[in-house]
Order: C-alpha cells, then structure tokens, then sequence
C-alpha cells in the first residue's frame, strides 16, 4: 500500500524569490510583466522538485492517515521538523489525540516512549492520523542550495519552453536530474 502524505498547510514563501528568477532568465527586476507567470512557475517548480526528492523545502503541515503505526514509524517527506499531534480511532470509533509524552520524534521517525504500548485503535483504513510539520525554514533561507538552484533551473526551463517541444527540452533537463540524484544520493541513511 502506498502512503500519500496529504497537505494540510501549504508553505507561506518559496524557497527562491521572483528577483532570483528574474537574474535567472536575464529578465531587468523593473520589468514586471512576468511577475504572475513567474510567481505560478517558482510554485509549479517547487512542487516539481519536492515530487522528484520526497522532500519538503519550505514550512508545510502535513497529515498521514494510515491503519496502524508502530515504534520506529517512518513519516513522508523530508526533513521532518516536529510532530504536530497523533490521534487515533478508538476501540468505540471515537477520535482520541495521543498525549505527545507517549511518543517522540527522532529524526524521521515516530520513536515509542519508554514502556509505553500503542493504544487499541479501531479497524479501519485510517485509524491513525499523524498531523507534522516539514521543511526546512518557514522563509526558505536554509533550503540548501542545491534545491534552489534546481528550482531555478525548473523556472528557466518552464519560460522558455512554454510550448514543451520535447526533443531539445529533454535534453536542457539532465543539469536538473543530476542534481535530484546528488540530493537523494546525499540524503540515504
């Protein structure tokens, strides 16, 4: 079964700015022309490489609903910043929140205080929610730069080829690839 981490708050800034896109394509920052199609680009890119890494670059709140969870439960995207609440669906189908001196987070994972068992949920398909939050900063200045600079690329390549020939626009995408490759490779355990 495949678990789809759904998004409960979107980010409030992208981790590069319209300027940044603006000296990216050698577009003058008095020319605001692009500025709305350039704002939905850096969004749509965004979004394109944190589909591509698994990953989260600014501030989001997330939520899981899965049937059951377990000591050492690996939450979705990266990086795992805190754990907003957990609750569950009890033996009477009631929703209950989990105290939070019952669990902690370490690194990615949902890790089960000392002696503490799992309360008994309900059967069903989400039983369990856990409500998180992921990224890096709430403003996107410690996105790494690695990210940035493939987000850029995304934006460039996004406005100049708004009509998506795929011959030569495949081939101006393998700088991006090898960067979402680097980023993966860089973030194995």
């Amino acid at each position: 079964m495949r678990l789809i981490a759904e998004v409960v708050t979107k980010p409030t800034a992208e981790p590069v700015t319209l300027s940044e896109a603006k000296k990216q394509l050698e577009i003058a920052s008095s020319d605001t022309s692009h500025d709305t199609h350039l704002a939905a680009l850096i969004g749509a890119a965004r979004e394109q490489w944190e589909h591509d890494t698994d990953s989260v670059t600014c501030f989001q709140t997330l939520r899981l609903r899965v049937a059951s969870i377990f000591d050492g439960f690996k939450l979705l995207k990266s990086p795992i910043h805190s754990i907003t609440s957990i609750q569950y669906y009890d033996g009477n189908n009631t929703l209950q929140t989990w105290a939070s001196n019952q669990y902690q987070l370490h690194v990615d994972q949902i890790r089960l205080a000392y002696l503490v068992t799992l309360p008994v949920s309900a059967s069903r398909w989400d039983a369990w929610q856990v409500t998180y939050k992921a990224g890096h900063s709430q403003d996107g200045q410690s996105v790494p730069e690695a990210a940035r600079a493939a987000i850029l690329m995304l934006v460039a390549h996004y406005f100049e080829n708004r009509d998506m020939v795929m011959s030569d626009a495949l081939q101006a995408m393998r700088p991006y690839e090898m960067l979402v490759r680097r980023f993966m490779r860089a973030s194995y355990p």
